[in-house]
């Protein structure tokens, strides 16, 4: 069947036609080697068929890559899935992104309680950077169609206007916040980008904004979660989260987290070969 006519489901339940373009877009934003672009490319291709869902043709990469000359590259790929693994029980997404924030130069500190006008609020995280103060709402979904939307929105800059109608006049000047952010691990609707935009709400998901999205975060600075490691258990990932080990680079730092999991030292060299591999990727 001609790709050009294949017709994929997206997550969100939306039918369009296949698009090779979009597959080498998300294979070059993940910074997977050129040299495997067109064999993937070529994979996709022979696998489709009409309705394919994309989670299967993401699939079907991952399990390419890891059979490949690279195969560290498909934890890489994978990072959608891995920070979705992170959940509410393993470690808390907020604290993640207070993690990835501190390597780009804010002081962070996560669940804040603050009084406003009419009610106390707990803030997900408190960033800060060159005086100025920023209150982050992080909404964390476990469901690759899942979006946040403008009630969300609407919800945080109700919350902010509470705040700062208690410290706009006020001369400590280092309580105030200046912008609110939402902050999401997928994607936002139409409506929620719109009017974030439209009352200076910086809105930060996978694939937005052009320049600063959650993904070019997180790879620019090589913060990937152990979850996106293919060396280890799933039961192993989750005794290493409720260690609080989320980052790969903290493997690769101090063999301690790995030696107490009781792995053998052949074991433990694969694993840090894989993490060092798929940190380096911020270099590509």
């Amino acid at each position: 069947m001609a790709s050009a006519k294949v017709i994929v489901i997206k997550a969100s339940g939306e039918r369009e036609p296949f698009s090779e373009k979009k597959v080498r877009r998300s294979i070059r934003r993940a910074r997977i080697p050129k040299k495997l672009e067109n064999q993937v490319v070529k994979h996709v291709e022979e696998i489709l068929y009409d309705g394919i869902p994309t989670h299967e043709i993401y699939k079907h990469i991952r399990e390419f890559l890891g059979k490949s000359s690279a195969p560290y590259t498909k934890g890489i790929y994978g990072l959608k899935q891995a920070i979705m693994q992170l959940g509410p029980s393993g470690f808390p997404f907020e604290k993640f992104v207070a993690r990835v924030l501190e390597h780009h130069g804010y002081h962070t500190q996560t669940n804040v309680i603050t009084s406003g006008k009419c009610i106390e609020h707990e803030i997900d995280v408190v960033a800060e950077k060159r005086q100025r103060r920023y209150m982050l709402e992080c909404k964390f979904h476990n469901s690759p169609g899942a979006r946040s939307d403008v009630k969300v929105a609407l919800y945080i800059q109700a919350r902010f206007e509470d705040i700062t109608a208690t410290t706009e006049n006020q001369p400590n000047q280092t309580q105030v916040f200046h912008q609110p952010w939402l902050v999401t691990n997928t994607k936002f609707t139409t409506e929620a980008i719109a009017y974030g935009d439209c009352v200076g709400m910086k809105v930060i998901g996978w694939s937005h904004p052009q320049t600063g999205d959650l993904q070019s975060l997180i790879q620019s600075v090589g913060l990937f979660p152990i979850t996106c490691l293919t060396t280890l258990t799933n039961e192993q990932i989750k005794q290493l989260l409720e260690s609080e080990i989320v980052l790969l680079k903290e493997l690769v730092s101090d063999d301690k987290a790995l030696l107490n999991l009781g792995i053998s030292r052949e074991t433990l060299d694969t694993v840090r070969d894989e993490a060092s591999l798929i940190c380096k990727t911020q270099h590509a």
